[in-house]
């Protein structure tokens, strides 16, 4: 059975998703679509819009099998995200890993990965590492022609292609050229395709135009009740100042020194957004930021890090995917996909299961790993 993975936050799910799917499978000619999708916080360091069951629903629109990617990996750098989303996908045995970018050239993509790791062996990678600059700055400084590093989804299918090199995996990446908005537009400008961006904005105004970008058959499960990182304010600020500095050196991402900055300007603040104008600078990108405080709300700490893929949470599937799965559990015996979560391998998930109980606090859902079963 010929797969093709998906890395995907669908946050919330739209008509670009919609289409990438469609064209994954069809340039791939896979039998089975499989999205690794984020859980209920994402990659810009957000709660995400809706929890992962719902967009579970949203995705089962477009593919076959919906499995869940690490918590800790969510709340990741790009790098590292991608890294985490490759080993998922070669867990689940895929053949294709298909990605939307800017660029729309899969040997721009293999080139520029053989460059990133030549590079990272070099003295001068080192330094700028202990420089503290982050990894994109790394590369564009030391990569003459990085035009490719200048846009996101470029960036993220960087981290795909160099993660399925680094391994060695027998996996075939492909890119789908990004179509019509871009990814960070914050007002809907089209009449069928749109950013997440700009749906979030429209969902949160309570404005009509989402309906125009988002597929036909599934707007019922776009709901008022959305979560913003502002609900997380009055959280956060108790996980601040109930934490030593010396705790929060230990949280997930927290750059060295950071931990004094967030708690001394903590009291000043009478808002997310306005914490988060006090506390940036230069040094450190808004998305960094906020991953950081996100793993302060939710207490993931370097030691909650597992360090390899051992497990691969299901969170639902059509007939096709159950099919696959019949396909992967037949194949590899020895590994573990898991449909359900109980007494005997929550541990495993353990970083999943805080995040949807603090996310429902956010939220007032009811829905949580324990109570809720894989979705067909």
């Amino acid at each position: 059975m010929k797969s093709v993975a998906l890395v995907t936050e669908y946050n919330p799910f739209h008509n670009g998703h919609l289409y990438h799917a469609e064209k994954s499978k069809s340039i791939t000619d896979s039998e089975i679509s499989i999205a690794i999708m984020s859980g209920n916080f994402v990659m810009r360091g957000e709660p995400a819009i809706y929890n992962k069951f719902t967009r579970t629903q949203m995705a089962l629109h477009a593919v076959d099998l919906v499995v869940e990617l690490p918590a800790h990996a969510s709340l990741s750098a790009g790098s590292y995200f991608g890294d985490a989303a490759v080993r998922v996908a070669n867990y689940l045995n895929v053949d294709h890993l298909a990605f939307g970018s800017e660029s729309g050239d899969i040997n721009a993509f293999l080139n520029l990965a053989e460059q990133m790791q030549k590079i990272e062996q070099t003295s001068a990678f080192a330094q700028k590492t202990k420089e503290g600059k982050s990894y994109p700055r790394i590369l564009s400084e030391l990569i003459s022609d990085s035009h490719l590093l200048t846009e996101p989804n470029n960036t993220l299918g960087i981290s795909y292609v160099n993660a399925i090199q680094k391994h060695g995996f027998n996996i075939n990446p492909v890119t789908i050229k990004r179509h019509a908005s871009k990814h960070h537009d914050s007002k809907i400008q089209h009449m069928h395709f749109a950013s997440g961006t700009s749906i979030r904005q429209s969902l949160q105004l309570e404005d009509q135009d989402w309906q125009n970008v988002v597929p036909s058959q599934i707007k019922h499960l776009y709901h008022s009740n959305i979560v913003t990182t502002e609900r997380t304010f009055n959280y956060l600020k108790y996980a601040l100042l109930t934490q030593s500095p010396s705790s929060l050196q230990n949280i997930y991402t927290m750059t060295e020194g950071l931990e004094h900055r967030l708690k001394d300007l903590i009291l000043q603040a009478t808002s997310f957004e306005s914490y988060m104008q006090l506390i940036k600078t230069k040094r450190y990108t808004y998305t960094h930021l906020q991953r950081v405080l996100m793993n302060v709300l939710l207490d993931y700490t370097y030691d909650d890090i597992p360090t390899q893929i051992d497990s691969v949470r299901i969170l639902g599937m059509n007939q096709r995917g159950q099919k696959y799965l019949k396909y992967l559990k037949q194949q590899f015996p020895e590994r573990n996909f898991v449909t359900q979560i109980n007494k005997r391998n929550a541990m495993t998930f353990k970083n999943e299961i805080k995040s949807t109980n603090i996310y429902n606090l956010l939220s007032n859902d009811t829905a949580n790993d324990f109570n809720t079963h894989v979705i067909f």
